[in-house]
C-alpha cells in the first residue's frame, strides 16, 4: 500500500526540510509534493531577502543527518551586554563543551542548497498549475508559508494566527565593517528600545538593528559618518572604530501565534505557526524542530492521519511555549536587560542560556 501523499505549501527552509526529513525516515519520495507558485520562476522574490540567519548547534546538526553543508559562519564566542547596566556576559563553545556555538549564513544561500538537495532526492517539485492536476489527492495537508510580520497582519483573514504584539519597533538590517579584524565572536547588545546583534561574516559584521520606527528613520536618514557613529555609541567601542555601515532593509516586528496547529487533516508548521521577535534567532531554528517531529509523527504507520498530527500538535506545545516566552521577555522586559550582569555570577547560569541557543527550549 503506497504512502498516503504529503503536500506542502511552500518551498522555502522550512517546507523542504519536511519533505528532506520524511524521504530519510522512509516516506515514499512519489507521496511528497512540495507546492510553490514561485519555485520555478527564474528569480523568485525570495532569492532577494537580505537576511542573515542564525543557525543553532541543534540545526547545524539536523542538516548534517541529511548530509547537508550551508558553509555557515562559525560561531566559537557570544558576548552579551547592556546599554546602561553593569556587567556583560560571553559564552563560550569551550565552556558548553562543543567546537561551536553555531552558525551564520545567508538566506539565498541556504535556500539554495536546500532546493538542490529536494532536486537530487527525486521529489516531487511543482507549481499551482495543471501539472498538479492528475495528482493523487493529499492526505495531509501541511502549511509551512509564511513571512515576516507585517503591521497589516492584523487585519489578516487567516482568523487562526493571531497577533499576540505589536512590538513598535523595526528591525534594521544591513552590514557593518570595522577598522580591526572580524573575529568569531557574535555580540549581542540590548538598548533601552531594542537591541543590537553584530554577527561575524568573514569580513565583515551582518547588523541587525531592532529599535523604535523612530530612530530606524533617524539611523536610515542620516549621513554614512553618523550612522557610523551611532552605531559606534551603542557597542560602547567594543569594536573599535566603524568605517562603514550598509542598511539592506527595514520591516516591523511583531509576534504572531497560532494556538490550534492542526484542523482536520492540515497542519501549520514555522512562520506559518509562529513568528517571533528576532532578537534570540530562535524562529527559524523552532521551524525546523517543527519539520523534523512532524515528519516524525508522519512515520508512525498503523495510526490514523488525525492521531499523528494530534500527536504533532501535543509534542511541541513545550518548546513552542518556551521559545515564546523567552524570546518575547527579551524583546520587552526590561529586567532581563539589567540582570545581565548579576547573571554572571549565578552558577549555570550562562551554561543553561548556551544550551538554549544552541539547541531551543
Amino acid at each position: 500500500m503506497p504512502d498516503p501523499v504529503v503536500q506542502i505549501r511552500g518551498a522555502g527552509p522550512v517546507g523542504i526540510l519536511t519533505a528532506l526529513f520524511l524521504v530519510k525516515y522512509g516516506w515514499a519520495p512519489s507521496s511528497v509534493q512540495l507546492i510553490d507558485p514561485g519555485l520555478e520562476s527564474a528569480q523568485p522574490g525570495d532569492q532577494d531577502d537580505p537576511r542573515i540567519l542564525a543557525l543553532s548547534q541543534g540545526t547545524l546538526s539536523r542538516l548534517g543527518q541529511l548530509g547537508i553543508d550551508c558553509q555557515p559562519v562559525r560561531i566559537q564566542r557570544i558576548h552579551v551586554s547592556s546599554q546602561g547596566h553593569f556587567g556583560s556576559m560571553e559564552i563560550k563553545s569551550e565552556n558548553a563543551g562543543v567546537p561551536e556555538l553555531g552558525g551564520l549564513v545567508p538566506y539565498s544561500q541556504l535556500l539554495n542548497v536546500l532546493r538542490a538537495t529536494i532536486k537530487r532526492e527525486g521529489l516531487s517539485i511543482n507549481t499551482q498549475t495543471e501539472e498538479n492536476a492528475g495528482a493523487r489527492e493529499p492526505s495531509v495537508h501541511v502549511i509551512a508559508e509564511g513571512g515576516l510580520y507585517q503591521a497589516s497582519d492584523r487585519l489578516s483573514q487567516d482568523s487562526g494566527m493571531k497577533v499576540v504584539v505589536d512590538y513598535a519597533q523595526h528591525a534594521v538590517i544591513g552590514w557593518a565593517e570595522t577598522a580591526s579584524a572580524v573575529g568569531t565572536i557574535a555580540y549581542e547588545r540590548f538598548i533601552p528600545n531594542g537591541a543590537v546583534a553584530l554577527l561575524p561574516m568573514k569580513n565583515r559584521y551582518a547588523l541587525i538593528w531592532c529599535c523604535s520606527p523612530e530612530r530606524s528613520d533617524e539611523l536610515t536618514g542620516a549621513s554614512a559618518g553618523m550612522q557610523c557613529q551611532m552605531l559606534s555609541d551603542v557597542m560602547g567601542g567594543r569594536l573599535g572604530a566603524i568605517k562603514r555601515v550598509e542598511i539592506t532593509g527595514i520591516y516591523p516586528l511583531g509576534l504572531k501565534w497560532r494556538d490550534q496547529l492542526v484542523q482536520a487533516n492540515t497542519v501549520w508548521i514555522g512562520n506559518s505557526a509562529q513568528t517571533l521577535h528576532p532578537i534570540a534567532g530562535q524562529g527559524l531554528n523552532l521551524g525546523f524542530r517543527d519539520a523534523e517531529t512532524l515528519a516524525s509523527c508522519l512515520l508512525q504507520r498503523g495510526r490514523s492521519i488525525a492521531d499523528r498530527l494530534q500527536d504533532y500538535a501535543q509534542r511541541r506545545k513545550t518548546d513552542r511555549w518556551t521559545v515564546r516566552t523567552a524570546t518575547d521577555a527579551l524583546a520587552r522586559a526590561s529586567w532581563v536587560r539589567r540582570s545581565i550582569g548579576p547573571m554572571t555570577m549565578i552558577p549555570g547560569a550562562k551554561r543553561l542560556l548556551g544550551q538554549v541557543l544552541m539547541f531551543g527550549g
